[in-house]
C-alpha cells in the first residue's frame, strides 16, 4: 500500500511539473521569433497583407516576425505546414478562403488536412469584395442589362475567371439565370483582366483590389459589387442586390490567422488580443484599404464559426454547380 501511495505521489509530482512548465511557457511567450506562413508567393496580396501586419505584431510581441512564402496546390501546401506544426504559437498561418473553405468544400482533391479539426482559428483578418465587370465595348450598363443581353445572345459571350471567387460568382449567376455563356479559366486574375480589356472575353467577376485601378482608368465597366454594402473603393458602384440581382451567397475573398490545433488557450488569446488591436489601428486600416482590403477583426469563436459557415457555402456551391475538383 505504501509503495502504491509512493508511486501515485511521484506521478502527481510529474503531472504538476508538466503543468507548471506549460504555464511558464505561456507566460514567457514568445521568447524567440514567430513565423507566419503565407500560402502564396512573394508579392501576392496575401504576402503584402502579412508583411503589413508583421511589423506591428513584432513590436507588440517583442520578437521578430518571419514571413515565409510556401506557395502551391491552391494554398493547401502552406496551410498544411501550419496544420502539422507544433502547437506552441511559433508557427502561424495567414490562410485564405481557398485553403479553408473552397478546397475543403470540394474544389480540390486530396486536401491533406481537416480545416476544422487540424487548425486553431485566432481571428478573421480581412476581406475583399468581388465586382462584376464587362469590356467597354459591350453595350450594357447594369447587371440586369447584362443578363438580358446574354439571354438575347446565347452562346456568343464568354466570361473569365482568375481565382475561386471568380469561378463561384459567375457559376452562380450562370445557373441562377440559366445563362448560355462560356467559361474561360485563367491561372491568375491579372492575365484575365488583360484579356477582358482587349475583348478576348466580355465578362468577369474579379476582386475589387485588382479591378479598381482599371475601372478608375476607364479601361473596364463595373456593373455591380457582390457584397452587402458598397465597396469603399468603389462607392459609386451599386451592389448586385441594389441592381435587382438578389440572394447571391457570400463568396468573397477572406483571410484568417490560424495556428495548429491544440495551441494553448493563453497563447491563442494573446495573439487574438494583439491582432484585434493592430487591425483596429487607423493607419493599418487605411493601408489595407489602399490595397482593397477591409479589416475584419473578430473573436476566436467568430473566426471558427465563419470558417464553418463558409465551408457549408462552398460545399453546397460545388455540389449545386457541378464544379469539378482540381
Amino acid at each position: 500500500m505504501s509503495r502504491m501511495l509512493s508511486t501515485l505521489s511521484k506521478f502527481g509530482v510529474v503531472v504538476l511539473a508538466l503543468g507548471t512548465a506549460a504555464v511558464m511557457a505561456q507566460a514567457q511567450y514568445p521568447n524567440r521569433p514567430v513565423r507566419i506562413v503565407v500560402p502564396y508567393g512573394p508579392g501576392s496580396g496575401t504576402d503584402i497583407l502579412a508583411r503589413t501586419l508583421a511589423e506591428p505584431l513584432g513590436q507588440a510581441l517583442g520578437q521578430p516576425i518571419v514571413v515565409e512564402n510556401k506557395a502551391g496546390a491552391n494554398s493547401m501546401l502552406g496551410t498544411d505546414i501550419v496544420a502539422k506544426a507544433a502547437p506552441d504559437g511559433y508557427t502561424l498561418g495567414l490562410a485564405t478562403n481557398a485553403g479553408l473553405a473552397a478546397s475543403p468544400g470540394g474544389l480540390s482533391q486530396s486536401v491533406p488536412y481537416d480545416a476544422e479539426r487540424d487548425l486553431a482559428y485566432i481571428t478573421r483578418v480581412a476581406s475583399v469584395s468581388f465586382v462584376l465587370l464587362v469590356n467597354n465595348k459591350l453595350a450594357v450598363n447594369s447587371p440586369r442589362e447584362l443578363i438580358d443581353y446574354v439571354k438575347a445572345n446565347p452562346g456568343k459571350l464568354s466570361y473569365a475567371s482568375g481565382n475561386t471567387g471568380g469561378i463561384a460568382y459567375m457559376g452562380y449567376l450562370k445557373r441562377a439565370y440559366e445563362l448560355d455563356i462560356t467559361h474561360v479559366p485563367y491561372k491568375s486574375t491579372p492575365s484575365a483582366l488583360v484579356d477582358l480589356m482587349s475583348g478576348q472575353v466580355e465578362v468577369m467577376m474579379a476582386d475589387v483590389a485588382s479591378s479598381t485601378p482599371r475601372i478608375r482608368a476607364g479601361q473596364l465597366k463595373a456593373l455591380g459589387v457582390a457584397a452587402d454594402q458598397r465597396s469603399p473603393l468603389l462607392p459609386e458602384v451599386p451592389t448586385l442586390d441594389e441592381s435587382g440581382v438578389a440572394n447571391v451567397p457570400d463568396m468573397s475573398g477572406w483571410w484568417a490567422l490560424v495556428g495548429p490545433a491544440g495551441m494553448p488557450a493563453g497563447i491563442a488569446d494573446r495573439l487574438n488580443r494583439e491582432f484585434v488591436e493592430i487591425l483596429g489601428r487607423e493607419d493599418v486600416r487605411e493601408k489595407m484599404l489602399r490595397s482593397g482590403l477591409v479589416a475584419t477583426p473578430s473573436t476566436r469563436e467568430q473566426a471558427a464559426r465563419y470558417q464553418q459557415d463558409q465551408l457549408e457555402v462552398w460545399s453546397a456551391l460545388v455540389r449545386d454547380l457541378g464544379l469539378q475538383a482540381q
